[in-house]
């Protein structure tokens, strides 16, 4: 039995909903990677006299660069979406499409250390051969965790219903 949705609703859930990166998180975790990786960049340079300390700080440092880029590259693609979800399932930047009927999990992840968010994460399961797995870190995105449970739960009902009314 379907619960009532509003014609206005109906319409929403009958194009996909395409979800952009944000350009504000974007900015801010570059501006906060490059002064982190520059403080641990000047520590390393420090440490010149203890080789084993130099090389930890070194290879975190390079943790931090990498989170830098991390921030740096989608911000040259912010007019081409990072997800589209639709009535076919979830399409993500590279162009792979994960049908709802192929999912066997989807989750997202939202872990916080003391107030301060670590990861920002979707996984989604299926029973294709390849992936097995589908993973994309979601921080930057211009969608939060209960939105994007919402869309996915509305448009895979969507999806469900449609097969069974044509």
């Amino acid at each position: 039995m379907e619960i009532y949705s509003s014609s206005q609703n109906k319409q929403k859930t009958l194009k996909p909903r395409e979800v952009y990166y944000s350009r504000t998180k974007l900015i801010l975790g570059v501006i906060i990677w490059t002064v982190a990786s520059g403080l641990c960049g000047i520590l390393t340079f420090r440490l010149a006299n203890s080789p084993g300390v130099m090389a930890l700080c070194g290879a975190v440092n390079l943790c931090m660069v990498w989170m830098l880029y991390g921030c740096i590259r989608p911000l040259g693609n912010l007019d081409k979406p990072a997800l589209i979800i639709g009535r076919d399932g979830i399409r993500f930047e590279d162009g792979l499409l994960i049908e709802w009927a192929d999912m066997t999990e989807n989750t997202y992840y939202s872990q916080s250390y003391m107030g301060i968010p670590t990861l920002k994460m979707i996984q989604i399961k299926t029973t294709l051969d390849k992936p097995k797995t589908k993973k994309m870190r979601v921080a930057a995105l211009d969608i939060d965790s209960d939105e994007y449970l919402e869309l996915c739960d509305t448009y895979s009902k969507r999806a469900a219903l449609a097969p069974a009314r044509a």
